[in-house]
């Protein structure tokens, strides 16, 4: 991952974020990236909460022109 990420459509230096999750209930969580497919839930439908576990926050980088964005999920787990 680049230390300045630069939009690929325009090319202007763009601006670090992240992603949010709802979460459950009112908790909020960082989205995180998992390998492979996701696995359906029985309970709620959506990913099997054995596929949460570790995986990667995911950093999002948004471009201030076209309003582009770029994700990484660095190995460090920032």
């Amino acid at each position: 991952m680049a230390e300045k990420p630069t939009c690929l459509v325009c090319e202007k230096e763009m601006v670090r974020g992240f992603l949010v999750d709802q979460g459950d209930y009112a908790s909020l969580h960082s989205a995180r990236w998992a390998e492979g497919a996701p696995e359906s839930s029985w309970w709620s439908g959506e990913v099997k909460h054995r596929q949460l576990k570790g995986g990667y926050k995911i950093v999002a980088y948004r471009c201030p022109q076209c309003e582009a964005l770029r994700l990484y999920a660095p190995a460090d787990k920032e």
